[in-house]
C-alpha cells in the first residue's frame, strides 16, 4: 500500500527528498507482475547517481496509464529509453503521455544464464 501523505509540507519534502516525483504517493510495482501486459507509458523520470549498497547507480521510473496509483523501477533497457521519451516530449512540446508509446516486458534468459527484461515497443 503505498503511503499516502496528507499535510502538504510532508508532500513538498517528499518530493524533493524522494528517488522521484513519481514514487510520491504510489506504490511500487514488480517488474515480473508486468511481463507481457501492453503498457501505455504515462510519464518516466531517471534517478541519477544515487548511492546503493556504497555504490553510485543510474535507474529509471515509470509510470503507466494501466496502473494509476502505482510506479515501477526500469532496470538497465528501460533506463537506456527513458532519456530519449524525456527528450522527444521536450522536442514535441507534448506531456509524456500524450505520446501514446505503449510497449510491452518481455522476459529474456541471456547466455550467461541471467535473465534480463526486454521492451518491445507496440
Amino acid at each position: 500500500m503505498a503511503n499516502v501523505i496528507n499535510n502538504k509540507y510532508g508532500a513538498m519534502l517528499a518530493e524533493k527528498h524522494s528517488l522521484s516525483r513519481l514514487c510520491v504517493n504510489r506504490e511500487k510495482l514488480e517488474t515480473a507482475d508486468l511481463i507481457g501486459e501492453v503498457l501505455t507509458i504515462e510519464d518516466c523520470d531517471i534517478a541519477s547517481d544515487v548511492l546503493i549498497d556504497g555504490e553510485l547507480t543510474t535507474f529509471s521510473i515509470y509510470t503507466f496509464k494501466e496502473y494509476p496509483g502505482k510506479f515501477l523501477y526500469g532496470g538497465t533497457k528501460l533506463t537506456a529509453i527513458a532519456p530519449d521519451i524525456i527528450e522527444i516530449s521536450k522536442n514535441e512540446k507534448k506531456a509524456i503521455a500524450d505520446l501514446g508509446i505503449q510497449i510491452m516486458l518481455k522476459g529474456v534468459r541471456v547466455k550467461s544464464g541471467n535473465n534480463f527484461t526486454d521492451v518491445m515497443f507496440i
